[in-house]
């Protein structure tokens, strides 16, 4: 089977509008390519992008790295991925605004039942999101889910909270990113922490043109860092393990992809919307 089997929504998620597009729009699995190589096992920590070069990534459409989807535990202990998943063309615009619309609960969604706008995004896993301090999501967002496609219950899982970084602030060339961006390039970068759970993980993440159709979607994250006052921190008490970080890896590659399946439909719906519609 290429897709997955979602699990049910409750009867009160089923009454709500937004219900068609968990239950009409099928989560596939990876592709076959990306599933061979996550079958192949660990990439190389030498092929690997150091964290204290983090900003590499940051490359020009057509520029690639030697390894662009892998993962692999480092010689520190760290967990390292690396994620490349291309699709079709996505607008900013419609992205930007989903991402503003899962930080709020449709009105008649159950508080106890998560937050159906999220779950849309990667059903298998996501579980809840919402402002970090139950008010304004500029000051920051949490996150409740699993990351192992559904082998673990999405809601018994710990807060992540999500904190933005400053990318000028961590070393970050300004006419560079000026320049990227120019040519159509979509940049972002954070960390997470969680609740009464040890742990950081800092990301990086670039959307741009691919010069063979389509946006290609690649990103980084280091598990056991983050970033404070523009310095990159090493967490030494950061769980991870090689299985962790091939299921999180399988995680991002398949909301990702599933991401620009939804969008255009969902945007259509609700982007004129009240933003606790229905």
């Amino acid at each position: 089977m290429v897709f997955y089997q979602l699990p049910e929504l409750s009867e009160e998620e089923k009454k709500l509008p937004l219900a068609r597009f968990y239950e009409d729009y099928p989560l596939y699995k990876l592709p076959p390519l990306q599933q061979q190589i996550i079958d192949a096992g660990p990439m190389d920590p030498n092929d690997a992008l150091p964290v204290q070069n983090w900003l590499e990534l940051l490359t020009e459409p057509g520029v690639y790295r030697k390894v662009n989807f892998g993962y692999c535990m480092m010689p520190d202990g760290s967990g390292f991925y690396i994620e490349y998943t291309r699709v079709p063309n996505m607008d900013p615009k419609m992205k930007r605004w989903y991402m503003n619309f899962i930080n709020y609960r449709s009105k008649n969604m159950p508080k106890d039942q998560g937050n159906l706008r999220y779950k849309l995004w990667m059903p298998m896993d996501h579980w809840d999101r919402g402002p970090a301090d139950g008010v304004d999501p500029k000051n920051g967002t949490y996150t409740i889910g699993s990351l192992d496609q559904g082998k673990t219950k999405r809601w018994e899982h710990a807060k992540e909270f999500v904190h933005r970084i400053d990318l000028q602030a961590s070393g970050a060339d300004a006419t560079e990113i000026k320049r990227l961006e120019d040519m159509g390039c979509r940049i972002s970068a954070g960390w997470e922490d969680f609740e009464n759970e040890p742990g950081h993980h800092m990301w990086l993440h670039i959307d741009r043109p691919c010069p063979f159709g389509g946006t290609e979607m690649i990103g980084c994250e280091w598990l056991g860092y983050y970033i404070k006052d523009g310095i990159i921190i090493r967490d030494e008490e950061t769980p991870v393990t090689e299985t962790m970080l091939k299921e999180i890896l399988i995680h991002n590659a398949v909301e990702h992809m599933h991401l620009p399946r939804i969008l255009p439909d969902l945007y259509e719906a609700y982007h004129d919307q009240p933003i606790d519609a229905d």
